[in-house]
């Protein structure tokens, strides 16, 4: 699966575990509100693995479009060069 996927998976996962009980006690909105503020702290230390995978996947990525763009720049100026 993806890594970005997973983060962002496991981000809303984690609004919901905080959210959900709350809606039994406050309002819906409040809730949300608050699960998503005590998510984004708790996010920060607990999928700090999944946030890395992340970010090393969308810097391969990043890499393998710019080497193709390179590369595809160099077969339009003519230069063999590969």
């Amino acid at each position: 699966m993806n890594p970005v996927w997973k983060f962002y998976l496991a981000r809303l996962a984690l609004v919901a575990v905080v959210a959900v009980p709350l809606m039994f006690f406050i309002n819906a909105l409040l809730a949300l509100a608050a699960g998503i503020l005590v998510s984004m702290v708790l996010g920060y230390v607990l999928l700090k693995r999944q946030r890395e995978e992340m970010i090393e996947h969308i810097d391969a990525t990043v890499k393998r479009r710019r080497d193709e763009k390179q590369r595809l720049r160099a077969e339009l100026a003519g230069d063999d060069a590969a």
